[in-house]
């Protein structure tokens, strides 16, 4: 057996892990990370296998499993690798010592499973799919068995698992005991009616079930019915007893499942002898694996609480031990950092974050993420909640109340080199970590550790760390509860516990060569993070102009040089004196360098002893390094340092000529830059009075002076930034303090722009220029395809305005200037390939709602502004390779939401009001004749209360030939009513149409002349509204185009029990009434409400008592607006009048037709009946909507962080793909060859 203690030792002291958040190497995959200080390894997770890893480390740390499974070799199971022909391969067994041996062995911090699973026949995204653990048990062990048909291990599971179950039925006559045995690989104790393991097993199999009555059994003996005892015993008991805890339960009256949460205790020693049928005295068992689901009934996560009966890992306090962090590769971090105390893990977490700040919700989510564990569960008791503990340590962390957040102080990342101010840094915090410590164990002394094989671990996925036994006791109840319970058989009490099994040879060798290649990717992965891509620039390339650096040639300006960031100065010299040759002075220096709006400013210099490396001088990847002498550049000296740095001004001459733009060093004076300006503009100093900064305001903008104050300050204080305007005013211009800016001033701004003509996903290139308002794209574009030495570019290339919020806007067309096109100060675009628009195109974006179109996002055309609704279908029609004509278009708003369509054809884009960058739905259906529409007649149900009212009129012969077409045809469902509604046909009616023509046309439809409808009083004809029913067409006289149905699509049409003859002075409304005590309503009820006498409060109360047959004192009404998903009581509210001629004001009462009710056709009543549901008055909410006000606050929290997220990307495109869908639920199965 190989030795397993040295195998995850390091191999030496002198790693050193990179943490410089600079570091960042997007594109370098990043090899597992080591295994964890515990020395036990987890297992990865697939999307949704917690079960399985569950599962898998419960068996792997079964002993009695693991050896014998061990022991089966080659010759029994068969070689995954040496295939012989005709020869089955016992594949599933095979998988699992290969996953076992990478448990003991491997050097990472989790193993996957993807070979098991494959073996599994899992090849269809079983993986994403999650299934219930106890049920994985019993079809694994199934599987395992069928695989292990005819080799040594064919008892294993039946030996190790399978106990018998006797059903005993005595009759109470004879006292003859009928038996039937059973065998059972898991014994299932209800959780709902019992607090403990002992009461669910002593429920189970010692009491016994009275048969009396109806219920009586019939004895083989007496040969009749007779009283007897039924009960169950337990006849034989396995090695590893196996327990399912039954916390899943079905609600009847909610027709849902629901979990138990309550507490439900078990031991961790189990005598099971009072439930056996003979005891022969050993069936005691102790507790080592506890399953733990978190969640609810209809999704979760498991982990597993797993004692270490071998010793395999290490054990240590989770109050005192290290605690390990993940390094992610955008830390530049390498596998783990190990933290000494709280305050480091803090601080490590928060360095890495944006801004070194993060909200006390979010920090304590990274800290799960990263530790695999809560703060309160690790740290709470011993220092403390979070928000105290970061109180209390002050001088390290900043806690805002206001926002709720933390940032971080100051740090120095424990294991890099920095210089003497960081290493005095470094030695506070190991000084705080230190008092820290000690002030804890003054607190609270140490709990003495456990027993040798008592050690427990939390199992979560990747993440394992130690526990101790007592936190088994938070899974006795709540959501986070035991699900599996794992019992051994004690059968010495004195063993001493170790593995001593023996692993496979050919295992072993397989594991070890995976692990001299893991180090191996380490090592290459360790170099290439710590590469550093550096561009050295050197001092006879370059000039100094307009205050800063410029190049000679943009396109020669730099060398590259790569370096490792852990070598030191003395290296980084040797290699630019390598690079450069006759370029490099001979007394050199090297200053850290960037790119500016003005130009290239020089910041760092560069030096220090051999053991100062590069990283520790801030030195990080894409880094820019100036060679020079130290004095000057091109015979002119250079300012260096963040101090000095160059500001860009636009500074306008008095005559409206050229204006100077130039940087400026940010601590010069303002009257010093007004003098330079002056030389400039070939002005007398005397002649100048003010200095005025132009404003940025709506409508006009004032120019204002400068104080003499102000002239005398830096222009850093002044505020003043990159791009920032100043004016220079003549003496005649004195008195003026205020100088409107509407004058012609030739003043240039700042513009960004990305080139998203490269390809490959590498970092994209931006450069800034300055413009003027009056100049055009084209101008704009031509210089950016310079800069970006751009020669060729597919159709010309075109410019597009990148808006923060926004995003990409539409293309620009080259002949408008840059003030039409909404282009000024810090104005962001981008350069793309594709044809311009001209003058008079327009961009169009088209997307669809049909399902047979396969448009995964919306296709962008240029069209004619002038160009007919029609031909634009046509062109439209075209580009998508659709044959049909029978389509139409559709304007949407300012949301993207489904609009009015262009019906007219002939009618130009810019008569239809479509304008440039606007959204148009294709949607299929053709378009009527001009003046004419042809809706969709949908049958709609009359509510049950009415049809059941009117059974003696009209309906009652009627209603078996409406029933029987609902039976013989398909519909869809309607949100209102039970049944569903018929598509009885189309019509085509012209818009001066009265609605009585309309009735007599629907009324020709076959389906509803077959049902005999004597006339057009017996139909209701409504608009449809988001599938729903809502405005009543009242007025049979009425044109359908004062009933403004142009763009009607859906009628809905309803046949009465009466004749009905309503006016405008009718409102058709649907009431449900609450059942008292729930979140439901009775089916609903129609009311028609005549507010003729006015559409007040009390007037719809009484209407509504009148109808339920309640007392009006005892109602309560609220109206459901369906899409906020909310209930607003109606209430009787008094509102002044306008008081005209000075009369006194009079009180008048509310018009429930106005704000904030708009009662209407087909809104929906709540009713309450305060006599029977007097609590909660305003709560007439329904399961329904709390789910639906949960979805609208999730939508709104995505929208906010996608919001947020393209704010930080600094990307603007729109992300028009569809909603995740849940995936239904799957059987689990896994598939076994036949070994028989």
């Amino acid at each position: 057996m190989l030795g397993l203690e040295g195998l995850f030792a390091e191999e030496g002291e002198n790693f050193e892990r990179s943490n410089e958040t600079s570091n960042c190497k997007p594109g370098l995959p990043q090899p597992p990370a080591k295994r964890a200080k515990c020395g036990l390894c987890g297992i990865s997770n697939q999307g949704a296998t917690c079960y399985l890893n569950s599962l898998l480390q419960t068996l792997f740390f079964t002993t009695e499993f693991r050896d014998a499974l061990f022991s089966l070799g080659e010759l029994e199971l068969g070689s995954l690798t040496k295939r012989n022909p005709g020869v089955k391969v016992r594949v599933i067994p095979l998988q699992l010592q290969k996953l076992f041996a990478r448990l003991l062995m491997s050097d990472r911090q989790s193993v996957l499973t993807t070979e098991l699973t494959d073996s599994f026949g899992w090849i269809n995204n079983e993986a994403l799919q999650q299934h219930d653990v106890q049920e994985l048990n019993r079809i694994l062990f199934s599987a395992i068995e069928d695989s292990l048909v005819g080799t040594s291990g064919r008892h294993l599971i039946n030996q190790l698992y399978h106990g018998t179950i006797v059903n005993q039925i005595e009759c109470s006559v004879c006292g003859k005991i009928s038996e039937r045995e059973e065998d059972f690989l898991d014994l299932s104790v209800a959780v709902s009616g019992t607090n403990s393991l002992e009461s669910g097993l002593r429920n189970n199999y010692c009491d016994t079930e009275t048969m009396s009555g109806k219920n009586q059994y019939r004895c083989e003996n007496c040969h009749k019915l007779v009283d007897a005892k039924k009960g169950a015993r337990l006849r034989s008991l396995p090695q590893i007893l196996t327990i399912s805890l039954l916390r899943f339960s079905f609600d009847l009256i909610k027709m849902d499942r629901y979990k138990e949460t309550g507490k439900f205790v078990f031991p961790t020693s189990l005598d099971m002898s009072p439930y056996e049928e003979k005891s022969d005295g050993g069936a005691l068992y102790e507790l080592f694996s506890v399953v733990v689901h978190q969640g609810g009934a209809h999704g979760g996560h498991y982990t597993a609480y797993i004692r270490d009966a071998d010793n395999l890992g290490q054990w240590s306090s989770p109050e005192e031990g290290s605690i390990s962090v993940l390094g992610g590769q955008g830390s530049g971090q390498l596998d783990v950092i190990e933290c000494d105390s709280p305050i480091e893990l803090l601080q490590t977490i928060l360095n890495d974050a944006p801004g070194k700040c993060l909200c006390m919700d979010r920090l304590g989510g990274e800290i799960t993420k990263k530790t695999g564990v809560s703060w309160n569960k690790r740290f709470k008791r011993q220092y403390g909640p979070i928000t105290k503990f970061i109180l209390k340590y002050d001088d390290k962390f900043f806690f805002d109340q206001s926002s709720n957040s933390v940032s971080l102080k100051h740090y120095a990342m424990a294991g890099s080199s920095a210089p003497s101010n960081q290493n005095k840094e470094k030695v506070t915090v190991s000084d705080h970590t230190q008092t820290l410590s000690e002030s804890a164990k003054t607190s609270r002394p140490p709990s003495p550790p456990p027993p040798s094989g008592y050690c427990w671990f939390h199992f979560n996925d990747s993440h394992v760390y130690p526990v101790r036994q007592q936190e088994l006791e938070s899974t006795f109840s709540g959501k986070s509860s035991a699900y599996m319970l794992f019992y051994r058989r004690v059968v010495d009490q004195s063993r001493n516990a170790g593995f001593d099994g023996s692993v496979p040879a050919s295992l072993i060798m397989e594991v070890t060569e995976e692990n001299r290649e893991l180090q191996k990717q380490r090592d290459e992965y360790e170099v290439e993070l710590n590469k550093l891509n550096l561009h050295v620039h050197f001092s006879d390339w370059y000039t100094v102009s307009g205050g800063a650096l410029q190049p000679r040639d943009y396109q020669t300006s730099c060398l590259p040089l790569t370096l490792d960031r852990r070598q030191n100065v003395t290296d980084l010299r040797i290699a630019v004196m390598e690079l450069g040759g006759e370029l490099v002075p001979e007394n050199f220096v090297i200053h850290t360098m960037r790119e500016l709006p003005s130009g290239y400013h020089l910041y760092t210099q560069l030096t220090g002893s051999e053991e100062v490396t590069l990283q520790s001088l801030g030195v990080g990847d894409d880094s820019s390094l100036f060679v020079w002498d130290g004095q000057t550049v091109d015979n002119m000296s250079v300012e260096v340092g963040e101090e000095t740095e160059p500001i860009l001004l636009n500074i306008a001459p008095p005559d409206g000529g050229d204006s100077l733009i130039r940087g400026f060093s940010k601590r010069m004076l303002l009257d010093e830059v007004t003098n330079m300006a002056c030389e400039e503009f070939n002005l007398e100093r005397s002649c100048v009075v003010h200095v005025v900064q132009r404003l940025v305001g709506k409508g006009d903008q004032k120019l204002l002076a400068f104080t003499d104050e102000e002239m005398k300050t830096p222009i850093l204080e002044l505020k003043l930034n990159n791009g920032s305007e100043i004016f220079i005013a003549k003496s005649s211009e004195q008195n003026v303090r205020q100088v409107d800016s509407s004058q012609n001033l030739k003043v240039k701004f700042t513009v960004t722009i990305e080139n998203r003509c490269q390809e490959g996903d590498g970092p994209r290139q931006i450069v800034q220029l300055q413009a003027l308002s009056t100049d055009h794209v084209a101008l704009l574009k031509t210089l950016a395809l310079s800069r970006f030495g751009i020669s060729e570019i597919l159709d010309g290339g075109r410019l597009r305005l990148e808006h923060d919020t926004l995003g990409l806007r539409s293309p620009l067309c080259d002949e408008i200037t840059l003030s039409e096109a909404g282009i000024g100060k810090d104005s962001k675009l981008v350069l793309e390939p594709g044809q311009a628009p001209t003058s008079n195109q327009i961009t169009v974006n088209i997307t669809t709602n049909s399902v047979d179109l396969d448009i995964s996002d919306t296709v962008e055309m240029l069209v004619d502004r002038n160009q007919s609704v029609g031909d634009c279908l046509t062109c439209v029609l075209n580009r998508l390779q659709i044959q049909d004509q029978s389509w139409h278009l559709r304007r949407t708003n300012w949301c993207g939401e489904a609009a009015d369509i262009l019906t007219d054809l002939d009618s130009t884009l810019e008569h239809s009001q479509v304008r440039d960058g606007d959204l148009l739905i294709l949607e299929q259906g053709r378009i009527p004749p001009k003046g004419f529409i042809s809706p969709e007649i949908w049958l709609y149900p009359m509510l049950d209360t009415a049809q059941q009212s009117g059974k003696s009129g009209f309906l009652s012969w009627l209603s078996t030939g409406i029933q029987n077409l609902w039976n013989t045809s398909s519909g869809e469902t309607t949100a209102g009513n039970k049944k569903e509604a018929l598509l009885v046909g189309e019509v085509e009616v012209s818009l001066d149409a009265t609605l009585d023509d309309l009735k007599l046309q629907v009324m020709t439809l076959p389906a509803i002349n077959d049902l005999g409808v004597p006339m057009t009083d017996f139909l209701r004809i409504r608009v449809i509204e988001d599938g729903e029913l809502a405005t009543v067409l009242k007025g049979g006289s009425q044109t359908l185009r004062k009933l403004r149905l142009q763009s009607c699509r859906k009628l809905a049409v309803q046949i009465l029990p009466q004749e009905e003859n309503l006016t405008a002075n009718h409102i058709v409304l649907e009431v449900r009434q609450r059942i008292p005590e729930t979140k439901t309503y009775a089916p609903g009820q129609e009311l028609v409400w005549n507010v003729s006498q006015g559409a007040t409060a009390n007037s719809l109360k009484q209407v509504v008592a009148d109808l339920l047959l309640i007392p009006v004192e005892h109602i309560l009404v609220a109206k459901h607006f369906p899409k906020k998903y909310e209930w607003l009581v109606i209430k009787e509210h008094q509102r002044k009048s306008s008081g005209k001629g000075g009369k006194k004001k009079t009180p008048q009462k509310s018009n429930l037709r106005q704000s904030p009710y708009h009662i209407q056709d087909g809104d929906v009543l709540g009713v309450k009946n305060l006599q029977y549901d007097p609590l909660s008055h305003e709560d007439f909410n329904t399961e329904e909507d709390e789910q639906g006000l949960e979805e609208l606050r999730r939508i709104v929290e995505e929208k906010k962080k996608e919001r947020d997220d393209k704010k930080t990307r600094k990307t603007g495109d729109f992300d028009f793909s569809d909603k995740k869908k849940r995936r239904p639920e799957a059987s689990l199965t896994i598939k076994v060859d036949d070994f028989t």
